[in-house]
């Protein structure tokens, strides 16, 4: 199968996966199988869908990991909107969240390690977790995954590193656990600021600035009372410092950021500049991944941003691609040691060919080593 954007569905198309507009266990807008018309290429983006999966001969047997079982995702939903609905209410009268809330949280962060774990690196699509309904509900969900993944690559590959220096590789599950709690409710805080600045569809002033400025710490506030590790916590205060000391709310520089947000930070930003927002259009992962890249050492950890590279690839499978040669195709296959040169189906007189491609040749420059070629029925 393979994804497009809704303006390109034409009469017939096949859908490959449910289309959900709502929680998880409603009823599906459209089901796997329907044949799509030209209609929906305007309705669906009403609905707030921007992109469907396909199956045709061109996506066949292009195999897509989706992140979350369908019951993790729906325990997710309900945890995750439950834990916003609660600090409103906490926010409203002045006290801090509910512990059972917190509770239910670390429940769904092991529900979520645990499905992750069973992923391969460089599997990750984030597009199947753009259902879940308002954006800092999607956002946190998104964060969580791919936080988990990078952390998850970086610890059973060099360990972490304890308070006295050393090196270890235990407590793998309980460090997922709370780096997982701290991704979920990581903007929280957000809830404290008002919404002619939080949902203000143009560039903020300095001074509302300064009030977004405040989310990091009104989020520690609104956790103080649920008593969650000092590792959480680091990730709902400092997910927005960075390692040249631009960041804020404390300027702190290098490793004096934990951790736990600096994988944070890497997966906010990735996930922020990919999802579209009230303020701004979603870029392509390609450009995600560039501007990652290019943070590494000033806004982003180098260690972490060395495993989000293996994680997050910029040209995603399933994905439609153009090539240098101008020429549109889809990701079949990639190799996370050489991520900008993807494997990419394109249609070639009546069969198909699949290229290896060189993604950072400039335009009408083909780098390609020709692959087997399958027939179009008919």
């Amino acid at each position: 199968m393979r994804l497009i954007p809704c303006r390109k569905i034409r009469e017939g198309m096949e859908l490959a996966r449910d289309v959900v507009t709502g929680p998880p266990g409603t009823a599906p807008l459209l089901r796997t199988g329907v044949l799509l018309s030209e209609r929906y290429a305007r309705a669906l983006p009403q609905a707030g869908i921007g992109s469907v999966w396909i199956e045709d001969e061109l996506g066949r047997d292009i195999d897509v990991v989706e992140p979350l079982t369908p019951e993790t995702r729906a325990q997710v939903h309900r945890v995750t909107s439950d834990a916003l609905d609660a600090a409103r209410t906490a926010l409203e009268r002045g006290a801090g969240l509910p512990e059972s809330v917190v509770a239910s949280l670390a429940e769904v962060a092991d529900a979520l390690v645990g499905d992750l774990l069973e992923i391969p690196d460089a599997a990750l699509t984030l597009e199947d977790l753009g259902t879940f309904d308002a954006y800092t509900h999607r956002h946190s969900v998104r964060v969580a995954v791919l936080g988990l993944l990078v952390a998850r690559r970086a610890w059973s590959r060099e360990g972490w590193t304890d308070y006295r220096g050393r090196r270890r590789y235990d407590r793998f599950g309980d460090r997922l656990r709370k780096l997982g709690i701290g991704l979920l409710v990581h903007d929280v805080g957000k809830l404290a600021v008002p919404p002619e600045v939080l949902n203000k569809p143009a560039r903020l002033t300095d001074e509302e600035m300064d009030v977004m400025r405040t989310h990091p710490e009104a989020g520690v506030e609104l956790l103080r009372a649920a008593d969650l590790s000092p590792l959480t916590i680091s990730v709902i205060r400092d997910h927005h410092e960075r390692p040249d000391g631009t960041g804020y709310p404390n300027r702190l520089q290098g490793r004096a950021i934990h951790e736990f947000a600096r994988f944070a930070a890497v997966a906010d930003v990735y996930d922020a500049v990919t999802s579209k927002r009230v303020y701004s259009g979603a870029v392509q992962p390609h450009v995600g991944v560039r501007i990652i890249r290019e943070g590494a050492g000033s806004q982003f950890c180098t260690d972490v941003v060395r495993h989000f590279r293996a994680v997050v690839v910029p040209y995603p499978v399933g994905h439609e691609v153009v090539l240098p040669d101008g020429r549109s195709g889809v990701v079949a296959a990639v190799d996370p040691l050489d991520p900008d040169r993807p494997l990419v189906r394109v249609p070639q007189g009546r069969g198909i060919a699949e290229v290896k491609v060189d993604m950072t040749e400039p335009p009408a420059v083909l780098a390609a080593d020709p692959g087997r070629r399958t027939s179009l029925p008919g």
